[in-house]
């Protein structure tokens, strides 16, 4: 573990007072307040360490998918692709599935995307069964 102040093996940025890496490389930095490690990447004044991003920002959240479930991610992207109707109803399932992770798991983000992945799963699904049952009769 590196301790505030000090270069890292093998050069690098120094890490800032009041920084210690994440030994577990899970993060470039997390704040160590003595009883553990905080699930954000810095002190409550919302500093960021050398080469990291903070993803409490708002700014951070909106570019970049940092502080966001996985399955929110996927869901949002087959959102998209249901325009085709044949994934319409794989993203309302993962929207909805979505949705009852970010439920089970508060301080993660992604909301929108599974929401959107529930709005657009749920109009292409009934585009895609009024298709189906116009195309049988």
């Amino acid at each position: 573990m590196t301790q505030p102040g000090t270069v890292p093996p093998g050069g690098g940025p120094a890490t800032p007072p009041g920084w210690y890496a994440d030994p577990w490389g899970q993060a470039p930095f997390r704040w160590f307040d003595g009883t553990g490690w905080t699930p954000t990447l810095g002190p409550a004044t919302g500093a960021v360490g050398a080469g990291g991003t903070d993803p409490d920002d708002a700014t951070t959240r909106m570019l970049l998918p940092v502080g966001r479930t996985p399955l929110s991610i996927v869901a949002g992207y087959v959102a998209l692709l249901s325009i085709l109707l044949v994934f319409a109803p794989v993203s309302l399932v993962l929207g909805i599935v979505a949705l009852r992770q970010l439920r089970r798991t508060p301080g993660l983000h992604g909301r929108g995307r599974a929401i959107f992945a529930i709005v657009m799963g749920g109009v292409f699904t009934v585009i895609l069964l009024i298709a189906l049952i116009h195309a049988s009769a």
